[in-house]
This record gives structure tokens, sequence and C-alpha cells, in this order.
């Protein structure tokens, strides 16, 4: 039956269906919308905080944010806010101009205004200098910024919104000095540099090194800086020096003076505030807050319960404290004695190794521990964290201390899940973890009772390097894992029966001691990467008739034998990544035929850009995952890539500079099928896409449409789940009139609000039908687009 045919059939019954059939629920399955993004950043390491009035921006070790005092909320901030960069060194608020400065560790400057307005200075990030650009501090005067940077110093017009200034050889003799801190008091302008504290008068020419005098000398040549926080209150400024105290200038003596009553190991910032001296400071590794009143006298600020690792601190006009803690992120109070605590539900930390996505459970697990590039053991013990119904939970050993309900093992992996929902975790150093919620677990290793794990401790067989690099299920419940431990004639593959309760290994073949990932195929044969030092390829292992084939590179087809990922698609074929690209076997059930020659084939791209030649060639991939569609997605240490089914056509190419990605490192990717989030694992930190392409289990439903209903105006897209997976897909007004067609990419459609000639729909209710490819498993589903 031809598509045309149906879609006249469906128009036919167009008045029957209406009647049957209700308003589609309005249902987001994420917070994201399709083809936007979700950043899943901890924002508890803060550091620095900038007072805006209504607002107080904070920039953490691993994400930016704002926290808003009139809704008492938090917002992580982003490109797909606005941002034109990502990695904040510093920020700061210029009440003259009412402008907040925001600089990135690249030396990228964005100005966001009190009216929203966000404004781009890259003169710093264009310009060519060689060593770092991040900028230090931010020290407001009139209308200009003087910003502290690696380089020197930098002064920018708040007003023309443009670099006016820069001073950067002006340590003794011309040599160029590090700028970490600038302060402006009657006319003079004081700097914590690589040389110690300096000062010069505006009105001198501060080009001339000449003109700039040394007060306080450092001799540590920059590698350990002494003066590195500074601060004016009235016609005083203040400096901290580590493993000193502070010192003051144009206090009860001429030059700068000693204020006895204050002593620090560490400095980590001085803020002018009403209530007096605002000091961040550490000695003999513990952090305090403190404040040093006029008259010297200094009192303390919370507690090490309360503010654990102050990092900063001011007041603003209400009196209210805010704090950013490197441990407990934004922190509130007005007395330090009852603190109130702001902090995102997300990873415990930025930092991952390795991504599950469950569809079935509905479930995502990051796993933070992991390995070396050349196998070297981490001894990590950061847990893992499990998304789920929208929330995070961390597990680790701050949240569960208790040895009964968390192990706390060291340097986790990877995962799976058998089809009962059990987590198995692997670990590079503690076995395998059976998890089922906390007390509910078991941990196999070297010296368990029937389990052949082997220790990578040739000499002494230390369980405590029970090392396992992968993980995978079978459809049976049986558990595949890759225990690398370099012995020679002992097997490397271990299978555990999840229903007996029963382990074994596979046969020993060359290599099987020293692989690295794993992947089942259709056939149950497993394909096995061997360890990247010797860079030797892929191994396909048959357990029933115990066939053995390898794969190099070269003649086997792949791009280079250093393997860094292996996926089975949804046609049951093998991919592979690799430090020079990809590779794919086609139909590994003919793999062990007698007489069969056939390798790994590197695609070739046949439309848009780079056409002719290998997909990604000679990129380092680091990550392969396959949606709903049967599209890949690669992760290299340039994006994150997403490829058409066969790889020979590149769709998108996500950035630092055009999406919210952390950094351009990805380390793993994985699909929730269910609601088509592709969540990313970078060295930054996690974000999630949201899809287009999901899976449907089941009898389609095609009752979750999001957003619905939804504006002419709107610039996203509105997503169709739950219909027939790659099926066919009609879009109609309430009269039959065809509007738009397409096919799914797995069980999901986006739509864009254009008709089949890109032009905006009006409002109107629309009809969106749906079949199979054999035109059954039809469904309906409303959008209404209203009018503004």
């Amino acid at each position: 039956m031809s598509v045309l045919l149906r879609a006249r059939r469906w128009s036919g019954l167009l008045s029957f269906l209406l009647l049957l059939t209700s308003a589609a629920a309005v249902r987001a399955q994420s917070t994201a919308g399709f083809g936007d993004w979700q950043l899943h950043l901890p924002n508890n390491r803060a550091r620095v905080l900038a007072d805006a009035g209504n607002r107080i921006y904070v920039a953490a070790e691993d994400a930016f944010f704002v926290y808003d005092k009139e809704l008492n909320t938090t917002q992580l901030l982003s490109r797909r806010d606005g941002l034109h960069d990502v990695g904040v060194s510093t920020v700061a608020y210029d009440a003259t101009t009412k402008q907040t400065l925001v600089a990135y560790t690249s030396g990228n400057l964005d100005v966001l205004g009190d009216d929203g307005s966000i404004r781009n200075i890259s003169d710093i990030a264009r310009k060519q200098l060689t060593g770092s650009k991040s900028i230090n501090h931010i020290f407001f005067n009139g209308k200009l910024a003087y910003l502290s940077c690696n380089f020197g110093l930098a002064v920018v017009d708040m007003v023309k919104l443009e670099v006016r200034d820069t001073y950067g050889n002006i340590g003794p003799n011309g040599q160029p000095a590090q700028v970490y801190v600038t302060a402006i008091a009657n006319g003079t302008l004081f700097a914590g540099t690589s040389f110690g504290v300096m000062r010069g008068r505006l009105t001198d020419n501060l080009f001339d090194y000449r003109r700039w005098t040394i007060d306080l000398p450092d001799n540590s040549g920059g590698t350990n800086p002494k003066y590195r926080t500074m601060a004016v209150m009235g016609d005083r400024v203040y400096v901290g020096a580590d493993f000193s105290n502070i010192f003051c200038y144009n206090c009860s003596g001429p030059g700068w003076q000693p204020v006895f009553s204050v002593y620090a190991d560490r400095y980590r910032q001085l803020t002018a505030s009403p209530a007096g001296l605002l000091i961040a400071s550490e000695s003999n590794s513990a952090p305090t807050l403190s404040i040093l009143k006029a008259d010297n006298t200094v009192s303390r600020l919370g507690t090490a319960a309360l503010v654990p690792r102050p990092q900063m601190a001011l007041q603003d006009k209400s009196g209210t404290f805010y704090i950013a803690d490197l441990q407990s992120g934004l922190l509130k109070t007005t007395n330090g004695q009852q603190v109130e605590k702001f902090v995102a539900n997300a990873p415990a930390f930025a930092r991952s190794f390795s991504i599950l996505a469950d569809a079935r459970t509905n479930t995502v697990d990051i796993f933070s521990g992991g390995y070396f590039d050349r196998y070297l053991q981490q001894d990590y013990r950061a847990g893992f964290y499990e998304y789920k119904d929208g929330r995070w939970t961390n597990f680790t050993d701050e949240n569960y201390p208790s040895r009964a309900d968390y192990p706390n093992l060291k340097d986790l992996t990877r995962g799976a899940r058998t089809p009962d929902g059990t987590l198995y975790i692997a670990t590079y150093g503690d076995g395998l973890l059976q998890w089922k919620g906390p007390g509910q677990f078991k941990q196999f290793t070297l010296g368990t009772p029937g389990v052949p794990l082997y220790s990578a401790d040739a000499l002494r067989n230390d369980p405590l390097y029970t090392r396992i690099t992968d993980v995978a299920t079978d459809g049976s419940g049986n558990v595949w894992m890759v225990n690398r431990h370099q012995k020679s004639g002992i097997p490397g593959l271990v299978i555990y029966n999840s229903t007996a309760n029963t382990w074994r290994s596979t046969a020993y073949f060359p290599s099987s001691e020293n692989l690295e990932r794993l992947a089942l195929d259709d056939n149950g044969y497993a394909w096995v990467s061997q360890a990247r030092l010797g860079g030797n390829g892929m191994v396909c292992y048959d357990d029933k008739t115990k066939g053995v084939r390898y794969f190099a590179s070269g003649g086997e087809g792949l791009p280079s034998g250093e393997v860094y990922d292996v996926v089975k698609d949804r046609k049951g074929d093998i991919w592979v990544a690799t430090s020079k690209g990809v590779a794919v076997y086609n139909d590994p059930s003919q793999v062990f035929l007698a007489g069969n020659g056939v390798d790994f084939r590197t695609p070739i791209v046949r439309r848009g850009p780079s056409s002719g030649f290998p997909a990604l060639r000679d990129e380092v991939v680091h990550a392969v995952a396959v949606d709903g569609g049967n599209r890949k997605w690669f992760g290299t240490d340039r994006g994150l890539w997403l490829f058409n089914e066969d790889a020979d056509e590149a769709l998108q190419h996500f950035t630092t500079e055009n999406s919210p990605l952390p950094t351009n490192n990805i380390v793993d990717i994985d699909i929730n099928d269910r609601t088509g989030e592709v969540f990313v694992a970078t060295t930054g930190g996690v974000v999630a896409y949201r899809g287009s392409a999901t899976v449907t289990e089941g009898k389609v439903s095609c009752a979750k449409v999001s957003p619905n209903p939804v504006r002419t105006d709107f610039t996203g897209e509105v997503g169709i789940s739950g219909l027939a997976n790659n099926g066919y897909v009609k879009i109609t007004d309430v009269t039959g009139k065809l509007v738009y067609q397409t096919r799914p990419s797995g069980g999901t459609v986006v739509w864009n609000l254009t008709d089949y000639n890109g032009r905006k729909v009006q409002s109107g209710v629309y009809l969106v039908l749906s079949s199979d490819a054999e035109g059954k498993n039809g469904c309906i589903s409303k959008v209404a687009v209203v009018a503004k």
C-alpha cells in the first residue's frame, strides 16, 4: 500500500478519529525541550561572588550561576542563555554603569546589563599572546575596569566596551609581570604581582616600568606568589601576605603596616563590607572566614561545620552575608549562626569516566573513577551518581558514610543492568559490585569463593588490584566482564550467571589477559578491544565454538589499533572508536564463516563537508552511542558529532562555540532511548541534549506531546513521542489538508511548525497522523498552535 493511499484512508476516517481521540496529554519528559540542552553541573565548589543588586552571580569551579534574591532560586548560566564562552575565571559588578563583567579563562569577556542584555568584548581573547590569558581579578574605578591578568594588567572602558590599555612589562627593568589583584585609593594604583606589591600614580605614564614602585618584594619568582588578595576600605588599602599578616597602607604609620591580629598561611579573598574587612583564609589546613573591624579586632563569621571551605564573602545593602564555599556552594546568613545553602541537584563532582543510560528503568548512572589513559591506577573514590525521575542521587562516601549502606569502592569504571534492573558496576581494583540499592549489594573480587577473577599484582596477588575494565549483559541475564590482569595463559573474559549465581571463565586465547572494552552482538559473540598500549585492535570470540578472530589496524580495516569504544547498533553491526576515526563491521553473523575475509570498514563521507574522506579521519574518537533512529553519536577531542545511520553524512557538530558543552573533550556518551536524551560526559562535567530519537516499547500511544499548546512565534521544536518506530508521519490541519510529512527517528518525530515549503503555520489545531511502515499501528495526536 502506498503512502499516498494510506493518507487518503486517514483523511476519510478523520471525523471518526476526532470523535475518539482526546487532546494529547502535555507531559514533558525532561527539563530540556527537543533540540535543547540541560546542564547537570555541580555548583557546590563556589569561588567568586558579585552582588548585582537583586542578583548574586557565582563563579564556581564547575559552573557559573545566578541567585535571585527575590525568588530565592538559582539558575545555571551557559551559552543557551546568551553567554559567549565557557570556563568563568572571575566575575565582578560595576555599580557605576550597572553592569556585571564576566571574565573567562580564555580572556574573553561578557558584559551583563541590568536590562538583561549580554555584550561581548573579545579583544583579549583574540590578542596573540604567549601563555595564559586567564583573568585573576577585577577592580572598578569610575567607568574603568582594571583586570589582573597572567600577562599583566588590562583596562576596560565599561561605557565603550573596549580594552583601553594593557600594561605588561612593568616589572624591574621592564620584565613581564603577572598581576593577581589590584586596588585604587587616593589616585594610586596598587597591584599584587609576581614581583610583589607594586604601586603607581594614575596620573603617571604607567606604561613606563620606571613609574612603578615595589613596596613589598616577593622573591618567589611567581611560582608561589605571596600577595594575591587586596581590598580598599575608605582611604585604606589592605593586602594579604601568605604565611604572614595582613598589611595596611595609609593606616597608623607610613607605608605598609602589619595588622598583627590577623595571620594566615593562605589568604583566599579580602572584601570590604559595612561590617568590616571580610577575610577568607586558611591556616594549618583549617579554612576560616573572619571580620576585621576598624579597631583591628577580629571576629569569626560562621563555624567550620556551617562554612567548611570559604573562598570569598560579601555583604549586601540589607546586611545579609553571602559566602562562596568550595564545598557547600553559595551560602547565605545574617549572623553566621544559621546558614542557608544553595546547592543544585546534580552529580556530586564534575569528573566522570563513563555513562550508563537504561531505558527500561529510565535511569542514568555516571561512574566517576576509572583509570588513566595508559591503565595506571587512580585510587579515586568518588562513587557514582544516579539520575531518575528528574533528580540525582549521589552514592558517595559523604552521603553514605556507613559501609553497611555503601562500600565506597575505588575507581568505578563502567556499568550494565540485567533484565531485572540489577546494576553491575566494574571497578579498576575492587572487582565487581552487584548493586540493588543502599545496603543491598555484593562485592566479587579475588578471593571471593567460586569467583575466577585475578589480580593484576603479579608479585603479591593482592585482591586490591582486581581490575575490571568493562561489563556487559546479555538477554539471559548473564554478566560478562573483562578482567585485565596480564597473566599469560589465564583468560580475561569472565561470565557470571546472575540467575543461577554461578561463575565461569571463557577459554583462554592469546591476549585475553590484556583486554579493555566489550560489546556482545546478536549472535552471542563477544567483541573485545585489546589494550591500547600495544595498539593491537579488536578480537571477536565465540563462546560456543571457542572460535577467535583478530582484527588489527591496516589489513583488517581498522583506521587504528588503539580502540577506545565498541558498541552494537540497532541492525546488529559493530562500531568501534579509535585514535584515528571510526570503523564498522557489517553483519557479524558472517564473521566466522569459512573463507570469509570481510574486515572492518571505514565509512566514507558522501554528503556535506569532508566528502570523499573517511568519517572523522585522524580524529581521536573516545565514544560511540546509537540513538533510536540508529544514528551514530561520536565523542572526540573536538566536540560532539551526530552522523546518520551509516556515518556517511555529518548531521550536527556541537562544540563550546555553539553549545553549552563545558569543554570539547568528550569522555563518554550514552542515550536514554525512552526520552531521547543524549547524556554527554566531558572533562568539565555532564550535560544532556534532548534528541529527536526514541524507541517505543510495546503499544504505540502518541500521548506525549511537548510543548503543547505552543505559540506561533515558538522557535524550538515540538516533539511527539510514543509513535511506531521508524514509521510514517503526516501532519494535517483539521480539514485534512496536508501540511507536512516525514519519518520519525525511532519512535519520536519533531516539528518546527513549518509546512512543506518552510513557511510558518498559522494558529489552529493540527493533527499528527502516524503508522508503522506497513500502515498499521496508527494513532493520532493533536498540536494546538495559538497566536501571541
